[in-house]
């Protein structure tokens, strides 16, 4: 069973400073980069996901400093996949799920933003229905803290949630 790390919309403009700050977003960022970090030295594959919108959208508008990967993910995803999204699940309309199917995985962690939108559609996404499935709570972040526990609590029903 091969695994692959899924870091899912770790944006600018989810940090202070950006159009649509997550409460929690610097400690999932960090923890993200922890599991980054040990995907990489386990030899697993490591894809990033970039979420935009249109340029005239509220955030993440593409063209935008908010919708640039956040640097230090940015530095930590060189040399991986990073797939562009426009949808709130990352295998809709994408090469997500071929890319993983070309890589033999059968196993997906999600880390990423945010955790009661993109990070849920992406764990629940048809695509992802023939995969394992879990996600890294402490990589993840929303609006608020309670807004992610509780979605983490309704995964938890359907994948893993550690």
């Amino acid at each position: 069973m091969k695994t692959a790390l899924i870091v899912v919309d770790i944006q600018n403009d989810y940090f202070s400073g950006g159009r649509l700050t997550l409460e929690n977003s610097e400690q999932a960022l960090t923890a993200a980069l922890e599991a980054i970090g040990q995907a990489k030295q386990a030899g697993e594959v490591v894809i990033g996901i970039q979420h935009f919108t249109p340029s005239d959208g509220p955030f993440l508008a593409k063209g935008t400093v908010g919708a640039d990967l956040h640097p230090a993910i940015a530095d930590a995803l060189e040399g991986c996949v990073v797939i562009e999204k426009h949808q709130a699940d990352s295998f809709l309309d994408t090469d997500l799920g071929q890319t993983l199917a070309a890589q033999d995985v059968s196993a997906i962690r999600l880390v990423g933003m945010m955790t009661q939108h993109c990070v849920t559609h992406t764990a629940l996404s048809p695509e992802a229905a023939e995969l394992d499935v879990t996600i890294l709570g402490a990589g993840c972040a929303a609006p608020t803290a309670l807004i992610s526990d509780i979605a983490l609590s309704g995964l938890a029903g359907r994948c893993k949630v550690i």
